[in-house]
């Protein structure tokens, strides 16, 4: 077996290309880290504005104006009068869409009166406060559970990631 020359030792690859860092397990745990408090700062958002809603919410009759169905961001714009007497159009994306609304349609709305033009929704859609508590409690139960798949394959992955950079990696 002496006719066969040797290879070259092949020189590591750079930790800065992303086939490293996107096989670590520190990226993962940057992202895990990163993208918690941005879903939970959304579910909170939710849950105070159907709180606000829910608590100082106005009724008030909106006439359709504007019909954008755009799949799931499909909202209507609408125009109400407060009980102070102001005139609002907003966009109502919390509409509810059996049947598919019209323009000139007329719909009964909740309006936050601290904010009239950016907390509204559609009074048929009901009361969506257990909704926000049900997704914060599914992002608290991916992100430990996530938290610890990360902790029981740490090196795993970190040895995934030197392998490749190695160049022993077999994808």
């Amino acid at each position: 077996m002496g006719w066969r020359r040797k290879r070259a030792p092949i020189p590591p690859r750079s930790r800065w290309l992303p086939g490293y860092w996107l096989r670590h397990p520190l990226f993962s745990l940057v992202a895990l880290l990163l993208g918690t408090p941005v879903l939970l700062l959304l579910e909170i958002d939710s849950a105070y504005r159907s709180h606000r809603l829910n608590t100082y919410g106005v009724h008030a009759e909106a006439t359709v104006l504007e019909v954008h169905s755009l799949g799931r961001n499909s909202y209507v714009v609408a125009s109400f009068t407060t009980a102070d007497g102001h005139h609002v159009v907003t966009q109502i994306t919390d509409y509810y869409w059996s049947p598919r609304p019209r323009v000139g349609d007329a719909a009964t709305v909740l309006y936050d009166p601290a904010s009239p033009d950016a907390i509204v929704r559609d009074i048929r859609i009901g009361d969506e406060s257990l909704t926000a508590w049900v997704f914060f409690g599914l992002v608290v139960t991916l992100v430990s559970g996530g938290g610890v798949s990360l902790w029981r394959t740490w090196s795993m992955w970190r040895e995934n990631a030197e392998d490749w950079r190695s160049g022993r990696h077999f994808a």
